[in-house]
């Protein structure tokens, strides 16, 4: 099931008109940097929350598949293995990034990524006939995994620099946040109530609500990019972000999966999850706890999107031919 160029272009295209619209409502200063926290922190603890919620319980459906345990362990896998490769990058280079302030920025650049928005809108342009109501909630149950990750490791790494600073507790308390509560309450209500335990009248307003997380969150990247100095990009350290997060980790995948031989589906869940580009939210995580290095971040989560216009269509392209 190759994706053609064209799809993955205009899924990542779709994104940076997005942010573009951050970009000048900041460069303009309709939006100065207070809003910008404002709306990070509301991002943060009510519209993410929100559509984390609403995914979980309109989406989760334990008796329709079967192997549903193993679609967020897929996202966590992949989160881990991109772990263990960018610390045996910062340790055999340590001059290069363990030696700057940027090790912590550095992992979780290279380990998390776009779990969502591109696989979503690739799953939609694609011409899977049947396969496409199959696959649509097999992405939707692998990002559980992934904001499980996001909201505890990704928030752990992004504040533990700066917890050193003052209290010592400080990243293990927020890594209980609203995201992770809120994730962890719509699949105890999904696995003990089954589908249809919360009313429509209460779904709606929340799904309302929490379609702006999206929205919300290209507006805070934009407004970041544009605040950030990427005419001094760290090129050591954004190089090396591009070159695991697009390249080594989408190679390893495809030749773990050719060994495996796992189900279908999990299978390309699994090659589409590992060709994504950083996660934009570390950009709404970074702003919204003031953590240093975001300037890092952000060159780092636009040039992987950049680039990945040119990987994803090619490593899709071979899983395509291998398992064609």
């Amino acid at each position: 099931m190759p994706i053609s160029f064209q799809t993955s272009v205009t899924a990542v295209a779709q994104i940076f008109a997005m942010g573009a619209m951050g970009y000048y409502l900041v460069r303009a200063g309709v939006i100065k940097e207070p809003g910008l926290q404002l709306l990070s922190h509301l991002s943060v603890n009510i519209f993410f929350p929100l559509f984390i919620f609403y995914q979980i319980i309109k989406n989760f459906d334990a008796a329709h598949i079967p192997f549903w345990w193993a679609l967020p362990l897929v996202n966590v896998s992949l989160v881990l293995t991109g772990l263990l490769v960018a610390s045996l990058v910062t340790f055999r280079h340590s001059k290069v990034v363990t030696g700057t302030t940027f090790r912590d920025k550095f992992m979780a650049v290279s380990a998390l990524h776009n779990a969502g928005y591109i696989p979503l809108l690739l799953i939609m342009s694609l011409p899977l006939g049947g396969w496409a109501a199959k696959i649509y909630p097999c992405i939707i149950l692998s990002i559980i995994g992934f904001d499980s990750c996001l909201w505890s490791i990704g928030v752990w790494l992004m504040t533990k620099e700066k917890a050193k600073k003052g209290d010592r507790y400080l990243f293990l308390k927020r890594m209980i946040n609203p995201p992770l509560v809120s994730m962890a309450s719509a699949l105890i209500i999904a696995l003990t109530l089954g589908p249809g335990a919360v009313p429509e009248i209460i779904l709606k307003p929340i799904k309302i609500l929490g379609d702006a997380a999206m929205a919300m969150a290209m507006i805070v990247i934009g407004g970041n990019l544009s605040l950030a100095t990427l005419s001094k990009i760290a090129w050591p350290q954004v190089s090396g972000v591009i070159l695991l997060k697009l390249i080594v980790l989408p190679l390893i995948t495809l030749l773990v999966l050719s060994l495996l031989k796992l189900n279908p589906l999990l299978s390309f869940v699994a090659m589409i999850q590992a060709c994504m580009p950083s996660s934009i939210t570390l950009s709404i995580i970074g702003r919204n706890y003031e953590t240093d290095n975001q300037d890092f971040v952000n060159q780092s989560i636009f040039g992987t999107h950049l680039l990945s216009m040119l990987t994803i269509p090619v490593f899709l392209g071979l899983y395509g031919k291998l398992n064609g």
